[in-house]
């Protein structure tokens, strides 16, 4: 120690400045490794993309990461260098630095374990972490403690050290008149450079990665999760803006949209409210299950696989309708959600459902069906306050929410996870259905096969938990086991014959290989007394299963939706969205789009995909439904919001 004190005592540049530029570079090579950790972590993404496209995605990257540092780091280290002589300055302002630092290199651990769950950086994710608090806490508490508290530990010795140091190395700041004033200037202007990456008008923002990058996983490989994140937190306009005509856009969306038996009485101020042209009346019961994170590839029945872990589903796939070419609307719950209920897309710039979207006049299920004299229930297995979910399904129309607090346990399960047990969610179903009334309208949200698939129950362990994908297996397992005595509880009660039963998932669990393969769901519409049982190829989306519904139930009021239903005709696509992208998928092949251009598109076997054509209906419906939704054109006089209790207002 006292040699690299006396050799920084006989440096020309003081102390202070050699601080400044020693802690920039630390943040640079922070982030650097974060994206070399990245590329090497996910090598999959690259593996057909040439050296130069990723040598330039590597160098875009720094021109991001100097965004990130001049935005977050540099200010504090700019008024670090004032000339004030007290070595408590340096040191404070030095230890500020030291917390960010430490807070950049754990968000950026978290974030490439993120982006190998769903293949992007993490932002609006962290706008909800509020509503999931006590999970947070007790994974913290839990499994992350250890690393916590070394993380704690290391923070503590690192400023116990640096300030040491600082101590015995410091010397009174010299200021040097106009020359420091000059040093101060350029110092500024590379801030601002540094902010808006160059001479340009608006600071450095998300789309510019994916303006200047050939494909998406590119512009991902150039973003670094802070520098996301924080452009999201403060909501700054993170996405290119689509520049077609909206009337041109409109007419697209009506013409793809409305069916031939539907009339839309508005179509000028709401353009995609519709109703259907038949004779309503009171039809059966309906169950929507949103399973988390299921795929076709693990279902044997959907698949063709020889896992063993969902003997009840393919039973039911063997009886019902299946959908093979079915997608979710986003990678995430919120969004499949809406899209579930509401057929309303959560594009990107528009707010998420429970955060602003609901209030845009969405048609709700809820709503409908309970004007109808449906009992409308929704019930998910994670907390009520998660995701504001329970209070966001009153505000739809639903007339009882439950969570994880109102399901009582039944098993001695071993310990409680964070997003409850599928098995304790359909007791409580078949409890409040004992002697029902009907008609009724159940939406379920299950929880036990979100990550990280721990071990629900002995018994269920089919795979030797050592990987990721055994243990989703087994947890796979258990939630079968309990949609099947969910099904057998429902046969014994007088209703079962009366209902329909339409699974599908939330978003997926397998975020590699093609657009399709990240997008693919299983949907099942189970009611042999309803409907014949076949293998469908139609292709649908989340958006359609509203549609459908009230197709299914011959209901005629007046809705207004994204998606169309399964069992009318025409041309089919599915619309997609991803983060920072949107793209469509359709039976000759999909692309994904930035607002601006192109970044992929895939052509399927046996399809003559047309690119332009496909691209048109996709601006075009994103135009619309963006535009509608935040001008709150939806719909006409949309049903009322309902209060916490219930109660419309």
């Amino acid at each position: 120690m006292r040699r690299f004190i006396l050799r920084a005592r006989r440096q020309k540049p003081q102390l202070r400045f050699t601080l400044a530029a020693v802690i920039v570079l630390l943040f640079f090579a922070l982030l650097g490794c974060g994206r070399l950790l990245l590329f090497f972590l996910n090598r999959e993404l690259f593996a057909d993309i040439p050296f130069l496209q990723i040598l330039g995605a590597f160098i875009s990257g720094v021109r991001i990461d100097a965004a990130t540092i001049a935005v977050l780091a540099l200010p504090p280290v700019f008024v670090a260098l004032l000339p004030v002589k007290s070595p408590r300055w340096l040191k404070f302002w030095t230890t500020l630095l030291t917390f960010e630092f430490i807070f950049f290199a754990a968000l950026t651990i978290a974030d490439l374990i993120y982006f190998g769950y769903v293949k992007r950086h993490m932002g609006e994710e962290l706008l909800s972490l509020g509503n999931d608090l006590s999970f947070i806490i007790g994974y913290i508490s839990g499994p992350a403690l250890a690393p916590a508290l070394l993380l704690l530990c290391a923070l503590a010795a690192i400023i116990w050290f640096k300030n040491k140091l600082l101590s015995a190395a410091y010397e009174p700041p010299r200021f040097k008149g106009f020359k420091e004033l000059g040093l101060y200037i350029i110092f500024a202007a590379l801030i601002l450079l540094g902010v808006f990456g160059g001479f340009k008008k608006r600071p450095l923002n998300i789309p510019d990665a994916f303006h200047t990058a050939p494909t998406s996983g590119l512009a991902n490989l150039a973003l670094n999760g802070i520098f996301t994140s924080y452009n999201i937190i403060r909501k700054s306009n993170y996405i290119a803006a689509n520049e077609t005509d909206i009337n041109a856009a409109t007419e697209t969306a009506v013409s793809y949209l409305i069916e031939p038996d539907e009339t839309a009485p508005r179509p000028y101020q709401y353009p995609l409210m519709r109703h259907k042209n038949h004779k309503a009346q009171i039809g059966p019961n309906v169950i929507i299950v949103a399973l988390e994170s299921w795929v076709p590839q693990y279902i044997d029945g959907a698949g063709g696989g020889k896992y063993g872990v969902t003997p009840v589903f393919d039973e039911l796939i063997r009886k019902g309708v299946y959908y093979e070419n079915f997608y979710a609307f986003e990678l995430r719950s919120l969004q499949g959600i809406a899209a579930i209920l509401a057929s309303a897309p959560a594009l990107p710039g528009l707010p998420k459902l429970g955060y602003g979207l609901e209030r845009a006049g969405l048609t709700s299920l809820a709503h409908i069906l309970g004007a109808r004299g449906y009992r409308t229930i929704f019930a998910q297995t994670s907390q009520c306050k998660s995701f504001n979910l329970c209070a966001t399904a009153k505000n739809m129309g639903f007339g009882e929410a439950y969570g994880m607090e109102d399901m009582p346990r039944q098993f001695n399960y071993a310990k409680q996870e964070g997003y409850g047990y599928d098995y304790d969610m359909y007791a409580l179903l078949a409890k409040k259905l004992e002697g029902q009334k009907e008609p009724f309208f159940i939406f379920a949200f299950t929880g036990i096969t979100h990550i990280p698939y721990l071990g629900p129950l002995e018994g269920f362990n089919k795979y030797p938990e050592t990987n990721e994908e055994n243990r989703y297996l087994n947890a796979l397992y258990y939630a079968d086991y309990s949609i099947g005595r969910f099904m057998e509880e429902a046969k014994k009660q007088g209703w079962f014959n009366n209902t329909i039963f339409i699974f599908t998932a939330d978003h997926t669990f397998n975020r590699k290989g093609s657009i399709r393969e990240k997008y693919n769901i299983p949907l099942l519409i189970y009611g042999p007394w309803y409907l014949q049982a076949r293998r469908a190829g139609e292709v649908g989306s989340q958006l359609d299963i509203l549609p459908t519904v009230l197709d299914l139930l011959r209901i005629n009021d007046n809705y207004a939706a994204a998606g169309k239903s399964l069992l009318a005709g025409g041309p089919r696509a599915a619309l997609f969205a991803d983060g920072y992208t949107i793209g469509i998928i359709t039976p000759q092949g999909a692309l994904r789009h930035t607002r601006s251009k192109t970044l992929e598109s895939e052509v399927y076997s046996g399809g003559n995909f047309d690119a332009q054509a496909a691209q048109k209906l996709l601006l075009g419906l994103d135009k619309t439904f963006y535009t509608l939704l935040k001008e709150a054109r939806w719909q006409e006089h949309p049903a009322p919001l309902a209060g916490a209790d219930g109660s419309v207002q």
